[in-house]
């Protein structure tokens, strides 16, 4: 009695010193998308691909550079000349400057720089689906685990019903004792069955305390933040099968990657061509000398101007390095293509198995709401049986399980219900607002 009146003295205080905020399903999935880490991530990485997408990037820019040069030397110097005269310094002082601005522009490389711009630009929207595959995937784990708690929730819920049916079966089976209408095995078996319940209780609360934590961390928050959430599983009974595979051969991001990696192999493919045809180039530069000396008959010399001009060049054999690229890339191609067929190939095969799941939790759900009034009508009757003394303590916690069993299989129901539509949805790509 002790230990029981210290857990009611505890829950109590819980509840009127930290109110819990109600988190819902919309709140979570905001949060998430403001500080999950893997989104966070994936949008970082979808950044650095839409820099990468420029034409000078693929080279269709030129390259401007500058350079210069100042040299400043002490020497001395001795010269004589076939005049006779002798030239003799020493400490000569000789300062050199050059520069020169140099430009050069790739104006045909066999068409390789449309490849890779191609290729950049199918990158980029890599990037941006695997961004949007980032936050799906989150999502679905979010609302996964959200509704994981809400149906341990609910189980916490059902076992705390179970555990005050059982205190007052212990308070009738000492009633009954006290008056000689029951045996002491009697009520130490009600007590049993009580601490039983008791400790599926703690089992079950530390699961939903678990669960809060994984989900605190899928929102990029402290661990220990405390919140509430619902106290009911809705599902949605009305997806179609033909709508669902729609969306997804359209819109699932699994799919537009593997066609996204297609048009890459694609237009490697056609870079590695490019090696075949001859690379011209225009380049120009200006070009400016200065120097300065104390020594020799020259005392200072300037020079500057401009030059230009055409360069080609052509590979005539490299070891047959551009054939050996060229057949990979088309292997290359030819296995992104495999890759595109499987994976829509596992695409329809989850959906087809995640639709079936769901059809049958459905079906499930309303099987076991019938099972559950049936066994709440049975521990009524059981209850008034008990007190009457026309049934046994064993028949009567039966019936208590029972009742207990039905209640978690339904929430049961309706949490793989869900789940499955999460999938689905996840799957055809619903889970996130275009």
């Amino acid at each position: 009695m002790k230990v029981k009146l210290l857990l009611l003295i505890y829950v109590l205080a819980v509840t009127v010193s930290f109110p819990q905020q109600l988190l819902t399903v919309d709140d979570a999935v905001g949060i998430a998308l403001k500080n999950n880490f893997s989104i966070t991530i994936a949008g970082r990485q979808k950044e650095i691909s839409d820099n990468n997408a420029a034409p000078g990037n693929a080279g269709f820019l030129p390259t401007l550079s500058a350079s210069g040069t100042y040299t400043k030397s002490v020497n001395n110097t001795r010269q004589e000349l076939y005049t006779g005269a002798v030239i003799d310094r020493n400490n000569a002082e000789s300062n050199n400057f050059t520069g020169s601005v140099n430009l050069n522009w790739t104006v045909f490389d066999g068409l390789g720089m449309f490849a890779t711009y191609d290729a950049l630009k199918q990158l980029r929207q890599i990037g941006e689906i695997n961004y949007r595959s980032a936050v799906e995937n989150n999502i679905a784990g979010i609302l996964t685990t959200y509704y994981d708690i809400v149906r341990k929730g609910v189980v916490l819920e059902v076992i705390s019903r179970s555990i005050k049916i059982s205190e007052e079966r212990v308070k009738i089976a000492e009633n009954k004792r006290e008056v000689g209408a029951a045996s002491k095995f009697d009520m130490l078996q009600a007590q049993t069955d009580l601490n039983e319940d008791r400790s599926l209780y703690l089992n079950a609360e530390l699961a939903y305390e678990q669960s809060k934590a994984a989900l605190n961390k899928l929102l990029g928050r402290n661990p220990s933040e405390d919140f509430s959430v619902i106290d009911t599983i809705i599902v949605n009974k009305a997806l179609l099968y033909d709508d669902i595979r729609l969306a997804a051969i359209n819109d699932n991001a699994d799919l537009q990657l593997a066609e996204k990696n297609r048009s890459v192999a694609d237009a490697d493919l056609r870079l590695s061509k490019s090696s075949l045809f001859p690379e011209i180039s225009l380049f120009g530069s200006y070009n400016l000398l200065r120097s300065e000396t104390q020594a020799g008959q020259v005392r200072s010399n300037k020079n500057n101007g401009f030059s230009y001009g055409v360069s080609t060049s052509l590979s005539l054999f490299d070891g047959l390095n551009t054939r050996r690229q060229i057949e990979n890339a088309q292997i290359a191609n030819e296995i992104a293509g495999y890759e595109y067929d499987s994976t829509k190939t596992n695409i329809e095969v989850s959906l087809q198995n995640t639709y079936k799941a769901y059809q049958n939790s459905l079906k499930l759900i309303e099987l076991e709401n019938e099972n559950l009034d049936i066994t709440e009508e049975n521990v009524s009757i059981a209850m008034e049986r008990l007190k009457l003394g026309n049934i046994t303590q064993l028949e009567f916690r039966e019936a208590q399980v029972n009742l207990l069993d039905a209640q978690s299989r339904l929430v049961n129901a309706q949490y793989e219900a869900k789940s499955a539509e999460t999938e689905l949805l996840r799957l055809s790509s619903g889970l996130v607002k275009k």
